[in-house]
């Protein structure tokens, strides 16, 4: 990578999301108890802000401790808040009532974000090749991330005109400020006893950690590839592992992102079952692709590609999942924020196991996890679906 780091890179990129991951914690539980406060379009623009400021500084990092970690920790305030404004405006517009719908195009929005990222994004530096010396130039990297961090801080400003204002709850005004934190927290937490907000939680535990998974390991497991196939060089731009990863993540992603309406379809007429097949999908992608010999065989997209629409899958359906009863409107931003809380403890565990057993065990480790993961959920929802019928 661009800081030279030639072996654990696993446990490196392991470590990083586990401790950024770890500020995300308190950062979803507190993004969305402070959105039950102020208005949610101000969350997400703050948040979106904090984003686009450290992509830029991010290249410039001269060292993996502390500099590169200490802006780790502060991007994934920034996401903690984007992705806790996501479940909170949802349960803004719904309560209960098409959720499974309105579940179905956030995915679908959110599949179009992964699209771009992995079409256009992830070639950013490749479409800059002619401001750098060669095509391995350090420096493209570090224009492109200045490219893409101008872009969200521009998003941020626009979103504020144009997302709308949500109505404070009045009870807020009449109960001191810290007890309806606690309160708030507490009852995002005895909203598991639902047990389709429950299983909404275990299902954003692994979702998230899908999200991880394909963002980090199969690009660190191409350049790793390539690197000991003697195509790329330590401390270098990789233009093979960049392609093969937007290819692969990109056409995963698209085909994804065509799914996930029928996914929302689905969560009308039954979740638990939606939830079971979503689950039964990302089993059938991870376990074949851990097992993978040459990660960069087209093959593997076809495996890739059931990854992805597992994670939409459980995405959609754990959404439906928390909106599918009525949330009174001051507590909503705590069952967001337990959700989303809930995704961030999976992206901990399963980056930071998995990336040890990527350098210790295996490159498709991570992947195994996954499908455990996809099968428990599987398994749970079925469970649930045959002892009401």
């Amino acid at each position: 990578g661009q800081l030279g780091i030639d072996k654990d890179e696993g446990d490196a990129t392991g470590s990083l999301s586990t401790y950024s991951e770890v500020t995300s914690v308190i950062g979803v539980l507190c993004w969305g108890i402070i959105s039950d406060n102020v208005q949610k379009r101000v969350v997400m623009v703050i948040s979106l802000a904090i984003m686009g400021i450290i992509t830029i500084a991010y290249p410039h990092a001269p060292d993996l401790y502390p500099t590169l970690l200490i802006l780790r920790l502060i991007y994934s305030v920034g996401t903690a808040g984007t992705t806790c404004m996501m479940a909170a405006m949802m349960m803004e517009v719904v309560h209960g009532e098409r959720s499974g719908l309105v579940a179905g195009l956030i995915g679908t929005a959110s599949g179009l974000g992964a699209v771009f990222a992995a079409f256009v994004l992830f070639r950013v530096p490749i479409y800059m090749v002619h401001l750098g010396d060669n095509a391995y130039d350090p420096n493209l990297v570090v224009y492109s991330h200045a490219t893409i961090g101008a872009v969200t801080i521009a998003i941020a400003i626009i979103l504020y005109f144009l997302l709308p204002k949500n109505k404070l709850p009045t009870i807020r005004r009449t109960i001191g400020y810290m007890s309806g934190i606690w309160k708030n927290l507490y009852y995002g937490v005895i909203a598991a006893k639902d047990p389709h907000i429950a299983l909404g939680y275990i299902s954003s535990f692994f979702a998230r950690a899908d999200e991880v998974v394909i963002t980090h390991f199969i690009s660190i497991w191409m350049q790793k590839w390539y690197i000991e196939e003697g195509m790329c060089r330590v401390g270098s731009f990789c233009p093979y592992a960049t392609a093969t990863t937007a290819t692969m993540t990109g056409t995963a992603q698209s085909v994804a992102l065509v799914i996930a309406p029928f996914f929302g379809i689905a969560s009308e007429y039954d979740r638990m079952l939606a939830l079971v097949a979503a689950g039964a999908i990302g089993v059938s992608g991870c376990l074949p692709f851990a097992f993978s010999i040459d990660p960069t065989s087209t093959r593997n997209i076809a495996f890739v590609i059931l990854l992805a629409m597992g994670q939409y899958g459980m995405i959609v359906s754990g959404m439906a999942m928390i909106a599918r009863n009525h949330v009174p409107a001051e507590y909503r931003g705590g069952v967001a924020g337990m959700y989303s809380f809930c995704g961030v403890i999976g992206i901990i565990v399963v980056s930071k196991v998995g990336g040890v057993l990527f350098d210790t065990w295996m490159k498709g480790a991570p992947f195994l996890l996954l499908g455990i993961g996809h099968g428990l959920i599987a398994l749970l929802a079925l469970i649930h679906f045959l002892y009401h019928l």
